[in-house]
């Protein structure tokens, strides 16, 4: 198994916003842009200005203080039609713009903008349940912890994020790694349509009949192609759809036996196949206010606690806590813990990944102030071979090159952190940190190209990791449905597709 590795940095303290005074083309373009949104009766009512109450409130709503900009105004749909109007707008114009759905991105520029207009879908959240077709469609606007509360009466789940406050559209739109990965494939996978509002505003359906090469580039393609405002999902069907929970938490360990968990975590990525409903994944972390754990979440969406997936974690003394129950998808996100990451399935390797970490944890400590509250995790987890032949090439990840030769774990380095001035010392170290974990893998022949869009930041291309195939395909999608360009140039948020 090969590797790749993924690091994310968060300021997660308040800091001063320093406003800046825009003068003449750039006023006039802002100007421009806002009163076009404005002025449209469709949009009356949905375009917010800074200074207001109402739009100090979503910026506030920003998950990250980093990702936290200040665009010149926001447009708040509240339905397809909206979007298309705002979606023509905007392109008529060439106003700069940005795409927000739960706004749980970590870094400037992820879901949102400084110099131009968010088109925030924090309206657009519901979710509805058709029992006939096994569908769940979703807004772009939604959060995981809602849409899992939705289904519960329907006795099913859905392939969403492990935490309640992940947003829909990027979790989906980036790959979207879930508790039912193993069985179902990538979130996206699950997928079966897209309602898109395209640049020029006329609105079109993907799927595996109609508009099949949109609906490919989509699942990993981020926000290339288009404004998804529907996703139309697979359902899951739970064990006792007239309770229904399934079985998960995490057990915790002495830091002393990290070395027996990451051996039964190769050992679980290596039998993936032969039990498709079982998820596991470790993360190791040291908090400044209590220091070091070691964790391993497990679940299983059949309810069945005992699976023998899971007898080497069960084997491992010095157990600390449990949290392994029985419980709805809804508590079960609530419960778990924040996820940066990706590494192959070489014990070696993770070991060595491991001790590199604690090596920057004591880098850490000596650069910032005593008194600071910091935290920093080193996630592992897996990228199993059933994962990835689920799609059947019909995403845009580029795995199946690299899942031929066994599985891979995705390893992250994350951060939280109280200020900029922090981040600017830290981040060079876990930079080195993550360089040498790959040196180590890549030594070895066991390094992956891949990086999870959903982890990475700015410092990475990750849809260029994809692969030279899947880069071309997506490159040919953009020019059929978008012949000017317009969520390549006009569009300052997430990631573009290399050129």
């Amino acid at each position: 198994m090969k590797f790749a590795t993924y690091l994310r940095m968060t300021v997660a303290a308040a800091v001063a916003v320093v406003g800046t005074v825009l003068a003449g083309p750039q006023l006039a373009q802002s100007t421009k842009c806002c009163h076009a949104l404005a002025a449209s009766p469709t949009l009356h009512g949905k375009v917010l200005h800074p200074n207001s109450t109402a739009y100090d409130a979503r910026i506030d709503s920003i998950w990250s203080l980093d990702a936290a900009l200040e665009p010149w105004c926001l447009v708040l749909p509240e339905s397809t039609k909206d979007t298309a109007e705002a979606m023509k707008i905007i392109s008529t114009n060439r106003c700069p713009f940005g795409i927000r759905s739960g706004g749980h991105g970590i870094f400037a520029n992820a879901n949102n903008v400084q110099d131009g207009v968010t088109i925030d879908f924090g309206f657009m959240n519901a979710t509805t349940y058709d029992s006939k077709t096994n569908v769940v469609s979703i807004q772009p606007g939604s959060r995981w912890g809602p849409v899992f509360q939705t289904l519960e009466p329907y006795g099913i789940g859905v392939a969403g994020g492990r935490q309640t406050t992940v947003g829909v559209a990027g979790f989906l739109l980036g790959g979207g790694n879930s508790w039912f990965n193993n069985a179902y494939g990538w979130g996206c996978d699950t997928v079966e349509n897209f309602e898109v509002v395209l640049a020029d505003g006329r609105v079109v359906n993907a799927n595996a009949e109609e508009n099949r090469d949109l609906w490919i580039a989509l699942k990993g393609g981020s926000g290339n192609f288009g404004l998804v405002t529907r996703f139309d999902l697979e359902g899951v069907p739970l064990a006792d759809p007239a309770n229904p929970v399934m079985w998960g938490g995490k057990m915790v360990w002495d830091i002393g036996v990290v070395d027996d968990v990451i051996d039964a975590l190769v050992a679980f990525a290596d039998n993936v196949p032969s039990d498709l409903r079982s998820t596991s994944h470790i993360l190791t972390g040291y908090a400044s206010s209590i220091g070091w754990a070691l964790m391993a979440s497990l679940d299983n969406i059949d309810n069945k606690p005992d699976e023998p997936a899971f007898d080497g974690y069960a084997a491992i003394p010095s157990l600390i806590q449990s949290t392994l129950r029985s419980d709805t998808l809804f508590n079960l996100a609530l419960d778990n813990f924040w996820l940066p990451g990706a590494v192959k399935n070489d014990a070696d390797v993770l070991k060595y990944a491991f001790k590199r970490h604690e090596d920057f944890v004591r880098q850490v400590a000596d650069v910032i102030p005593a008194d600071a509250s910091w935290s920093s995790l080193l996630q592992l987890q897996p990228i199993s071979v059933p994962m990835v032949s689920h799609a059947g090439g019909t995403n845009s990840l580029g795995l199946e090159k690299e899942a031929a030769g066994g599985p891979g774990i995705m390893t992250t380095i994350g951060l939280q952190i109280e200020t900029p001035e922090i981040e600017a010392a830290v981040y060079p170290l876990a930079l080195a940190c993550q360089t040498e974990i790959e040196e180590y893998a890549a030594a070895r022949d066991a390094k992956w190209e891949y990086r999870y869009l959903n982890y990475a930041d700015f410092t990475y291309d990750p849809i260029a990791s994809y692969g030279k195939e899947s880069v071309e395909r997506m490159q040919a999608v953009s020019a059929q449905y978008d012949h000017a360009g317009v969520f390549q140039h006009l569009r300052k948020s997430g990631f573009k597709i290399p050129r």
